[in-house]
């Protein structure tokens, strides 16, 4: 059975997750996001609360169902959503990768590993 990795991200980097979504299906992983396709662009922003919610516990029903979280932070960057979902994670006990560092000791200490977006192999290590 393919490990299931839900990729958390700021929407400001949709492409991107769209990348790391297809090189992990290539390297025959299950890459979970909900909701990818809400927004074509690069909008981090919902219409309305109710809609952001509703993103939000999407995110948090694929964290349950994943075997790993990654998080995708493009220069470091970690925003509100990502930050609240690195907490569910933690409390949920799921191994937590980061891309990169956030310079923030506060945040950095508790990936498990950090996996860059061009070195994606490195997950095989992980569950080998």
């Amino acid at each position: 059975m393919n490990k299931k990795i839900v990729i958390c991200s700021s929407m400001k980097f949709h492409s991107l997750i769209r990348v790391v979504t297809k090189r992990l299906a290539d390297l025959n992983y299950t890459p979970l996001f909900p909701n990818l396709d809400y927004s074509s662009g690069s909008s981090d922003v919902a219409l309305t609360a109710d809609k952001k919610n509703k993103l939000a516990q999407d995110h948090y029903q694929a964290i349950q169902k994943a075997d790993a979280v990654y998080f995708i932070l493009s220069e470091g960057y970690m925003g509100t959503s990502c930050k609240i979902e690195l907490g569910y994670a933690l409390a949920l006990k799921k191994p937590i990768y980061f891309s990169q560092a956030t310079n923030d000791l506060g945040l950095d200490s508790y990936p498990k590993k950090f996996i860059s977006i061009d070195n994606l192999i490195e997950f095989n290590s992980e569950f080998n």
